[in-house]
Parts: structure tokens; C-alpha cells; sequence
């Protein structure tokens, strides 16, 4: 069943809906990479799934997806194209990103449930405190989804009367700020050699208006469903995207090495004991990598379920995940690059640009290694610099 307004989905209607798109975003996949972002029958695809609706409440008819099913579905999306995938998990932000601010300012941003939402949570811009509200302006990056988007949020830290306001433990205030989309300006900036048709350009605003109920910061909740109890749950839809393309990967390699005949020693690629224990390798690693994942995601969501704090441990699990995701996943098909050799390498093998998707998706800010730090600090009861992790 197909997204429409007035549609009601859940999370397995969804995971279908993606399922049956798969062969369009691939098709199309050469396309949105070249265009640098979503092309229109894609983002009418995607549209059509209720995929930007998963995280929308179910006060609002929305189908309020769980973390792990939300995950299931975003990595099945990946395994067609990354980008789609991509732009699917930060367009779907606008459910968790309602749940900041309160009912009927909500409403008013997302009349829609299909609404997508775009937008960097890096404090890039200046909230400027006036009556009502505040001026904002800035400049911020990586606004994938940008294109298509109906709501772009821009993080900013605040300032009175000339100066940062300060919280109680004297460090600068930072909220997020959200607007209409038309409000802002979109750059044409995004030129990356993977991950081309997330559309992550730069966008900017000046001096606009921003009433003080559509800003808030990590912790500002005004639902109590497990959906919306912890701050960082919007992040935590991550691990579908490089499950998903090393997955897809996988598949393909093994296809062209099927098929292939290695040079100059003239037999079957898949004859051959190096090139077969490369294949299992690859697949087991992607594989260990995706079963820690669900598990380790599937302790968390039942923690918050509980109604429970998670521990220190609990969060060092999860925020170490991240990086062991992505670069596990990156790792693999690396070596399924490197198995096939020259093939991959070619325009248009959707294995190089699956290796190049994932070689910009390890640049996150969340596959970095500065979070296995941060991680690891967790295990000694230390919270790091983020404060949504």
C-alpha cells in the first residue's frame, strides 16, 4: 500500500513499500548521482513508501516506527542506492525533530506527514534573541536532502544583547532553529566522489525571523512515547545505510566474479582459493558487523521501552557502533574492490560507486575515529562533548 495523505501505514507496510522501489532507485541510481542530488521520480518514489513519515506519532495518525524496523528499511533502501537511502533517514528526521518543540507549532511546520526535513545540527549560525524570538543567520553544510525538502533546520548558538547566553554551567547556549524551506537559500556546493545524489549542499539564511517556539535544544521534549524519550534516538537510524550498501555489495561482487576470467592465468575467478576466501570474508564481516548492530540497537530500544536511563555501558555500546559500523562495512568491500580488480573501477559498476559511497559515509561525524574516544570514555563514566549521544 502506497503513501498518500491520508494513508495509514506501519513499519511492515513500509518495509514493503521499500522493497517494491528497489528497482527503480536503481535504475535510477547513475542519474541522481549525476544530478548531484534526487531526481523527481525518486523523491516521488520515496515519497510514496511513508518512508519520511516513520518517525511521525501516532497522535498524529503517523505510524511512529520503531527504531529497529526503521533501520530494517533504510538498509533495505541502501542496498538499492545509498543516496536515496541517505536522503530517506534525514528526511524522516521531521518526526523526532516535531517532538523538540510543542504540539501546535508542530503542526503548523508539518501539516503534512510526509513532510521531509533537512538540515546540519552543528552550530553554524546566530540565534540573535528579539521579542518573540530571535534573527538568525548563518551558514551551514551538508544539507542532504536540501532539494526536496519542506522544513531546513540549522543549529546556531545564542546571543543577547551583543553577547553568547550562557547555560547555568556557563557554557554558550546552542538551540536548533527550523523554518519553512522557502525561507532559506540552497548553494550549489555538494561535488563529493561518493554519495553524489544526497543533494548535501550548503544552505545560508540572513536576518531572518525565527519565533522562539520553532528552536530548541538535546533534551527539550514534549512527547513521552519510547520514540522520543531519549535525546539521540533520531541518530540512531544510522546503521541501516553502510549495512545495506555492503550488503548489496556483496551481491554484486560475487555476480561479476561468477563470471569473470582472471588474466594472464586464463581461469574461472571463482576457481580460484584467494578470490573465494576474499567473497566469505567480506560476507562474514558485514555480516558480524550487522548481527552486532541489531543486537546492540535492539538492548538499547528495549531499555527506553522499560521506561529505563540507559547505563554508561549501554551508551559506549551504541556510540562505538557507529564507527564499527562504517568502517567494518567500508572494509569489506574494500576488499571486494580490490578482489575484483579493474571492473570495479569502471564508470558505471555499481560496485565502485557502492566502495565511493561508503568511503564518504566513514567521513561522518559519527564514523570518525574521535568517537571511539568518546565511547570509550563512556565505559568510565565520562559523558562526552556531544550531548545527543
Amino acid at each position: 500500500m502506497k503513501a498518500d495523505s491520508q494513508s495509514v501505514l506501519d513499519g511492515a507496510a513500509i518495509l514493503a513499500n521499500a522493497e517494491e522501489i528497489g528497482p527503480l532507485l536503481r535504475e535510477h541510481a547513475a542519474d541522481v548521482e549525476a544530478a548531484r542530488r534526487l531526481t523527481e521520480p525518486v523523491v516521488d518514489a520515496l515519497r510514496s513508501t511513508g518512508v519520511f513519515r516513520m518517525a511521525m506519532p501516532a497522535t498524529w495518525g503517523g505510524p511512529e516506527v520503531d527504531i529497529c524496523r526503521q533501520n530494517e528499511i533504510l538498509e533495505t533502501l541502501a542496498r538499492a542506492d545509498a543516496s536515496a537511502a541517505w536522503c530517506a533517514m534525514i528526511g524522516s528526521d521531521s518526526g523526532f525533530y516535531s517532538g523538540y518543540i510543542d504540539d501546535a507549532a508542530a503542526r503548523s511546520l508539518y501539516p503534512n506527514l510526509d513532510a521531509v526535513t533537512a538540515g546540519w545540527i552543528a552550530p553554524a549560525g546566530i540565534l540573535e534573541v528579539c521579542d518573540g524570538g530571535y534573527r538568525l543567520s548563518g551558514r551551514w553544510s551538508f544539507g542532504s536532502g536540501s532539494t526536496h525538502a519542506d522544513v531546513i533546520a540549522g543549529g546556531a548558538r545564542v546571543v543577547e544583547n551583543g553577547a553568547p547566553r550562557l547555560l547555568a554551567d556557563g557554557t554558550p547556549e546552542e538551540r536548533m532553529a527550523m523554518l519553512p524551506a522557502e525561507q532559506w537559500e540552497v548553494l550549489d556546493t555538494w561535488r563529493p566522489l561518493g554519495l553524489a545524489g544526497s543533494g548535501s549542499h550548503d544552505y545560508t539564511i540572513t536576518d531572518a525571523f525565527v519565533p522562539a517556539e520553532n528552536t530548541w535544544s538535546f533534551g527539550d521534549s514534549y512527547r513521552s512515547e519510547p520514540l522520543y524519550r531519549w535525546r539521540g534516538m533520531f541518530m540512531v537510524n544510522f546503521f541501516g545505510l553502510p549495512q545495506g550498501v555492503a550488503l548489496d555489495a556483496c551481491d554484486v561482487a560475487t555476480s561479476i566474479l561468477g563470471g569473470k576470467v582472471l588474466m594472464p592465468e586464463m581461469v574461472p575467478a571463482k576457481d580460484v582459493p584467494r578470490v573465494r576466501a576474499a567473497v566469505a570474508r567480506a560476507s562474514a564481516m558485514v555480516g558480524a558487523a550487522r548481527s552486532y548492530s541489531y543486537d546492540t540497537v535492539g538492548t538499547f530500544w528495549n531499555v527506553i521501552v522499560a521506561g529505563d536511563e540507559p547505563s554508561f555501558e549501554q551508551r559506549a555500546q551504541l556510540t562505538g557502533l557507529f564507527v564499527h559500523v562504517a568502517s567494518e562495512c567500508r572494509a569489506a568491500v574494500r576488499l571486494l574492490v580490490d578482489t575484483v580488480g579493474t571492473v570495479a573501477i569502471q564508470d558505471g559498476c555499481s560496485l565502485g560507486r557502492k566502495m565511493r559511497d561508503l568511503d564518504v559515509i566513514a567521513q561522518h561525524v559519527l564514523a570518525k575515529s574521535q568517537i571511539w574516544e568518546w565511547a570509550g570514555g563512556m565505559y568510565f563514566g565520562q559523558d562526552p562533548p556531544f550531548r545527543a549521544l
